[in-house]
């Protein structure tokens, strides 16, 4: 029993980090124009460009083409369905 609590603390006080943490972004995007910029340009110089496609990883880009993009007269549009 004791086990279960101390994990559900410990998963509550993660939470809470985690929300402190969405809530100082939130509020160095709203009041510090400059440090946001100079943030977002930071995480592009270690994580790379944003992604086209928000669902794969970087560097799959190109080498997958998802269904809703391929052309009418692509034979493989069929083989998707």
């Amino acid at each position: 029993m004791t086990a279960i609590i101390d994990q559900a603390i410990r998963e509550l006080e993660k939470k809470h980090r985690w929300q402190h943490v969405a809530e100082q972004m939130e509020r160095t995007r709203k009041e510090d124009p400059r440090a946001w910029a100079d943030y977002l340009a930071e995480s592009e110089l270690v994580q790379g460009p944003p992604s086209r496609y928000p669902r794969i990883a970087p560097e799959w880009e190109g080498l997958i083409t998802f269904p809703e993009e391929r052309d009418e007269g692509d034979p493989r549009r069929d083989l998707a369905r």
